[in-house]
């Protein structure tokens, strides 16, 4: 069946059916065209769900599910036709169009998403004889009809249509306001001196800005986050106080440009969306199907790296009031004492280390070189090609079998009409069922010089450049039979982890020396300037990681509001927020809520933290891509058939888990930035009753689009769960309160299940998770095998819990001939959480909402003391073997069979 609208000849205005790469001819884009693509596109879906509906015959996966996703291959394309003009090139006229359009594509969906006829035959495919893609295809299919609303009743149905569409309507409109006012607040300056300090490239570059809106003197544009680069060169302390002074205030003027109301009024719909949903925030509705598993993961996660990331800043703020003599510093000149201390103390110069950084040679002999090693493919100028700018160039891509792989649309350079950032799309989606080739953009904001001058590149926009071209390679590989699981149409939480990967070719030895080459000499970056730049990298990590880690904070907060809840005063639930977490008003977050793109129009909605959940990801990769010896072509091509390939029609962590036989730790990712892994008294473990009142001074936190970069040192932010879930709430006044890790209701039904055991409870908080065996052994410095896993299986679909010793991997066919049943399985992270209320990597063996059948390995009788999880990936407690057994009830069983013991 083919993928195409039929009998639509309005489609022959974007595409060219003809074209090797099926692009789309952004000549014709106008906004009637527009308007008329998207009622052809839209009445094509309604056709086919129509056919669906009525076809006589017994629903199957090909003629019900299968053809439900061809059906919305043209609303698929005209989306991301639609994202990139509206993101890269949004003319002013086409505006009203585009804000139409989305209305329109939106509506056609949730009509789509909540007919329960349509869903009703979709629920009746059976997956018996599916092979295992078509099967996650299936169970996706209906996970994102459930997700949607399908179950909710006729009345709620209607209501969740009218909440979507007024929340794309906000969301439309959120974009369209910062972009005006981003545009408006760019710096306008009279003097050359004010700009002391930056290169001659960046002041003829101002030149031209301001040349370009036809005014006098320099225009300095404001990048998408709160710290603009330019502060930390320009010497001129009044420049700074006004770049700083603008870029903060955006969103928050009043008139057009102002988006307090579309973000007071989008986070009381999105929980308003979530009640009906069943969820009690929409926090916990969007992380539910994410790699994290839960709000109070992501929260986890957040809160983890407060404590070592402030003790770094503060080191870092020491250190530089130390060497120069200050008092205090305002926080429009941080980042230039930041980037002042890296040149005296490690001998930086920030323009001299640009001219060994030319945009073209990085890009030929860094970026795409690394790729060519790592993968075999290789890269060359497409002529002919027409984006949507001049200024956007074409590459195509080949594979190792000399096989046209794709298509690169690259634009470059920063303009008014354009979006703030960096950012990678798949124009194009690659897929089996479509047989179409993929299309990539990647778009960054770099300044365009004057004539005859190089584009050179700040070590942070080096960083994005690798950062954002890990996104390209998985959009790239895209092996997936279906569009909606192709790429990078995975979990928002894992989808920066091969982003985040990339950036470790940077300043690698088998990289840099190719790329790093004076822009007028040619001559290699001198070995003492690379090994400084490296060194410096870790100074300003704190201050990088506390600016992102509030903007997680404020994300977390905002989607952590009840249905009901009205924030009318949105910077005062700012400042509330983030005192109550003890985040220092020197360093704003990376993004106020009033520029906070990504999570008001771009699709990370209480999915911030996932670059730092990503991130851990990625260091451990990074360490095992060393192991393998650096560019290791078999290394990388089995990396990218295993993980980047797949997409979404594998569960991204099983892939992980299966591919390198683990799961990814913390410890990498604190080398990567430079923290010291935070400890406290009695080797970093804190006891607490958990029961007890919460302690106000401990670690407080808060309960298909493009993907983009995110950094604000040279490290983009990321790992598994870390200290105890803390919950932020806010009443409609806009008042908020947080409390601490020690209040986590886990722990409570922990406590009170020993108590009822005669078991006084004492519960050690970590302030890092220890989610294995080998890592619980190492903190508490216990032999593995005293560590009494909780480990969730299935028997049928029903949960059976075994505990079992740290030394061992369960037997599964052996325990399941104990137990008299076929086959025992591992449980999804789902069945986990409703079996027990807990994560995995932090199940306890009781607390849990009903009893669960449990076994225990007799091998945990030979420790006189064994210690369990309490519930969160951070807490351990310690129990007897007796006490064990009382606690759950549990039988005692072999988990292994003579001889084939294992460490875990």
């Amino acid at each position: 069946m083919s993928s195409e609208p039929r009998d639509l000849d309005v489609w022959e205005a974007f595409l060219d059916p003809q074209g090797e790469f099926s692009l789309p001819d952004f000549s014709a884009v106008t906004g009637p065209a527009l308007l008329d693509a998207a009622a052809a596109a839209c009445d094509f879906a309604r056709a086919e769900v129509e056919a669906i509906i009525a076809d006589e015959h017994d629903p199957t996966f090909v003629t019900t599910t299968v053809r439900l996703e061809s059906a919305t291959v043209p609303m698929a394309r005209l989306s991301a036709l639609i994202r990139t003009v509206e993101s890269n090139h949004l003319r002013p006229e086409l505006a009203d169009a585009i804000a139409e359009v989305w209305a329109r594509l939106s509506a056609t969906e949730t009509e789509i998403r909540l007919d329960v006829d349509l869903f009703h035959r979709i629920e009746q495919v059976s997956v018996t004889d599916l092979n295992p893609e078509d099967k996650r295809h299936q169970e996706l299919t209906v996970d994102a009809f459930v997700r949607a609303g399908a179950r909710l009743g006729e009345e709620d149905r209607a209501q969740m249509a009218t909440i979507v569409a007024e929340l794309t309507t906000l969301g439309t409109a959120f974009s369209h306001a910062l972009q005006k006012d981003t545009r408006d607040l760019a710096v306008h300056l009279s003097t050359e001196e004010q700009l002391a300090g930056l290169s001659e490239e960046q002041i003829a570059a101002a030149a031209s800005r301001a040349a370009e809106r036809g005014a006098p003197g320099y225009l300095l544009p404001l990048n998408n986050f709160t710290q603009q680069l330019v502060l930390a060169s320009v010497e001129d302390p009044e420049t700074r106080r006004k770049v700083l002074h603008n870029s903060m205030v955006r969103g928050s003027r009043g008139g057009e440009g102002d988006t307090r109301t579309q973000v007071a009024d989008i986070t009381a719909l999105r929980a308003l969306q979530a009640r009906l949903l069943g969820y009690s925030s929409y926090s916990a509705y969007a992380i539910d199907n994410q790699t994290a598993g839960g709000p109070d993961a992501a929260a986890d996660i957040v809160t983890s790296l407060i404590a070592p990331a402030n003790a770094q800043l503060s080191a870092e703020l020491d250190a530089v009031r130390s060497r120069y003599g200050l008092d205090e510093i305002a926080r429009e000149d941080v980042m230039h004492w930041i980037a002042r201390y890296r040149h005296d103390e490690f001998g930086v110069d920030a323009e001299e280390v640009a001219r060994y950084f030319e945009f073209d040679t990085v890009l030929d002999d860094g970026v795409f070189r690394a790729a060519t090693g790592l993968y075999g493919i290789t890269f060359a100028p497409r002529e002919g090609i027409v984006g949507w700018h001049e200024d956007v160039r074409a590459f195509e891509v080949t594979d190792t079998n000399d096989r046209t792989l794709g298509l690169i649309l690259l634009d470059p350079y920063s303009r008014d009409t354009k979006q703030g950032g960096a950012w990678m799309d798949q124009l194009v989606t690659s897929s089996r069922l479509t047989g179409l080739l993929p299309v990539v953009t990647l778009s960054l904001n770099l300044a365009k010089p004057g004539p005859d001058r190089p584009t050179l590149l700040s070590p942070t926009e080096l960083t994005t450049l690798f950062h954002e071209f890990g996104h390209v390679l998985h959009g790239l590989f895209a092996n997936s039979t279906y569009p909606s699981t192709a790429g990078t149409a995975v979990p928002r939480d894992y989808v920066e982890f091969p982003s985040q990967l990339n950036e470790m070719w940077r300043f690698h030895p088998q990289v840099l020396p190719h790329y790093a080459r004076h822009v007028t000499t040619g001559e290699p970056m001198p070995a003492e300037m690379v090994e400084a730049l490296i060194a410096s990298e870790s100074f300003g990590q704190g201050f990088a990681t506390i600016e992102y880690l509030a903007a997680a904070m404020l994300d977390l907060s905002w989607h952590s509001l009840e249905a009901g809840e009205h924030i009318a005063d949105v910077l005062s639930f700012e400042s509330e927020v983030l005192a109550a977490a003890g985040f220092s008003p020197v360093v704003p977050p990376r993004y106020r809520s009033t520029y906070f793109g990504h999570i008001f129009a771009s699709g990370y909605a209480a999915g911030y933290y996932s670059y730092l959940y990503s991130e851990v990801i990625a260091a451990w990769v990074s360490e095992w891509f060393e192991d393998q010896g650096g560019l290791n072509r078999e290394a990388g091509e089995a990396f990218r058939e295993a993980i980047l390939a797949p997409g979404h029609s594998v569960d991204p962590m099983s892939a992980i888990e299966k591919f390198f036989g683990t799961r990814p730790d913390v410890a990498p990712l604190l080398r990567r930035r430079g923290l010291a892994e935070p400890v406290a008294a009695d080797d970093g473990e804190e006891s607490a009753d958990p029961a007890g009142p919460a302690d106000p001074a401990g670690s407080a936190g808060s309960a298909g689009s493009a993907v983009g970069a995110d950094h604000a040192g040279s490290a983009g932010p990321a790992v598994d769960p870390a200290a105890g879930a803390p919950e932020s709430t806010a009443d409609s006044a806009g008042t908020s309160s947080v409390r601490g890790p020690r209040a986590h209701p886990n722990h409570d039904a922990v406590s009170q299940v020993l108590r009822a055991h005669g078991i006084e409870p004492r519960i050690t908080l970590f302030h890092e998770p220890a989610t294995t065996a080998v890592a619980a052994a190492e903190k508490l410095g216990i032999d593995v095998g005293a560590i009494a896993n909780s480990l969730i299986f299935q028997v049928a679909g029903e949960p059976v819990l075994i505990m079992t010793s740290g030394a061992h991997r369960v037997d599964t066919a052996h325990v399941a001939g104990l137990l008299g049943v076929d086959s025992l399985d591992r449980a999804d992270k789902d069945l986990v959480k409703s079996a027990t209320g807990q994560v995995i990597g932090g199940v306890a063996p009781c607390g849990h909402p009903q009893s669960i059948p449990t076994y225990v390995d007799v091998a945990l009788r030979d420790y006189p003391v064994l210690w369990a999880a309490a519930g969160t990936p951070n807490s351990m407690m310690p129990l007897s073997y007796d006490e064990l057994l009382r606690i759950t009830a549990g039988k005692e069983i072999t988990v292994v069979r003579e001889n084939t013991e294992r460490e875990q």
